[in-house]
């Protein structure tokens, strides 16, 4: 098996079958009826727009609904890309093993192995989150409850809030939107966190090995500052693909979260179906905590980044000739420029943006009370 087959095991395995990877034709049928969703969506958003507390609430549905959905598209069209990117994680780790180092082998087998219990554990989490969201809105096709749509949306031709519309349309967003959906959010999010660990192990190792030379003699440092030296370049190309690859998806992250606050605000100051409010307050927990947790990741890989440069410096490089020295200048230079990953380019993720926004939900919050 290839090492990225290994790491991203579980997200393959879903992304495969519901033909996002290798299958166009069951992918787009899948994605029928959320792009169905989302027009409808947008146009009863639209149809509300004088009932504040009811744009807000939708406002925040439709924007990760639209999000996951233009992702999904996105990764059909990278596909190639995509398998490009996995197969240079898979040279990585072949040039790796080449070099015989059994530590960072032991590491890069351990960080598979608890990757695939996380991401199980995950998978497992969201499975029981949709299960109950789309049991209320079963519930609610049959009558049970109040009478509502997981995303309210409306048509200019069919009124969706009148049977059999309305029961054809509940049930679909039970049985069809919300699974494919939410599980397909949760297979993305855990595709983006194990490639930004994976850069994080990469960048940890090699700081390893620039503070693991001190006990060498000249040729075999010599030798050891050039592995490091290559490894420290496939770090920086592995950096500029997930930045090609991630980064717009990123950019949609940040601007869902942005709404989650105002949401969270409304429903504070307004009546509520105590059913319906679980399932909005599960969809708000799972993207503050998905986003928080590609902001933490994404701070910690431009951290990392920067203490390469530390590790090449304290090691013991002023007794070492002079072509060792100029290997360990070539790193430190190189580590000058921090690897940060960006939401399209525009901004970088990191802590200090997710305070920001902290922040402004704050103040967004004292001014509407």
């Amino acid at each position: 098996m290839l090492y990225s087959e290994e790491i991203y095991n579980w997200n393959l395995v879903f992304m495969r079958s519901i033909g996002y990877l290798g299958n166009r034709r069951r992918a787009y049928f899948l994605l029928s009826l959320p792009v169905l969703i989302c027009f409808g969506a947008i146009y009863g958003t639209y149809k509300m727009w004088s009932d504040f507390d009811k744009v807000i609430i939708n406002l925040f549905k439709t924007s990760g609904l639209l999000t996951v959905t233009l992702r999904s598209f996105v990764i059909i069209q990278k596909e190639k890309k995509l398998y490009d990117f996995f197969d240079y994680i898979s040279q990585l780790y072949r040039e790796l093993q080449a070099e015989g180092d059994e530590t960072t082998l032991k590491r890069m087998h351990e960080f598979a192995r608890k990757t695939k219990r996380y991401t199980k554990g995950l998978f497992i989490l969201m499975i029981a989150c949709t299960f109950y969201i789309s049991l209320i809105q079963v519930m609610s096709t049959f009558g049970i409850g109040l009478k509502k749509f997981l995303i309210e949306m409306e048509l200019p031709f069919i009124s969706v809030n009148e049977n059999p519309y309305w029961d054809i349309f509940s049930t679909l967003q039970a049985v069809w939107l919300a699974p494919s959906i939410l599980l397909s959010y949760i297979s993305y999010l855990c595709i983006i966190f194990t490639t930004i660990s994976f850069g994080i192990l990469l960048m940890k190792d090699l700081q390893f090995k620039l503070g693991n030379m001190n006990e060498k003699n000249d040729l075999e440092a010599y030798e050891y500052i050039k592995n490091c030296v290559k490894q420290h370049v496939m770090i920086i190309k592995y950096h500029r693909q997930m930045e090609v690859l991630f980064s717009l998806g990123s950019c949609a992250e940040v601007c869902n979260f942005c709404i989650i606050p105002c949401v969270i605000i409304v429903y504070s100051t307004m009546d509520y179906d105590l059913a319906f409010l679980m399932t909005d307050i599960q969809l708000a927990v799972i993207a503050v905590s998905s986003t928080f947790f590609n902001f933490w990741l994404a701070n910690n890989f431009c951290v990392e980044s920067l203490n390469i440069a530390y590790a090449a410096y304290n090691s013991n490089w002023i007794d070492r000739n002079k072509e060792f020295r100029k290997y360990i200048v070539l790193i430190m230079t190189m580590s000058q420029k921090p690897l940060q990953l960006t939401a399209a380019g525009l901004k970088p993720i990191n802590m200090e943006f997710f305070l920001a926004i902290l922040r402004a939900a704050y103040s967004l919050f004292t001014v509407l009370q």
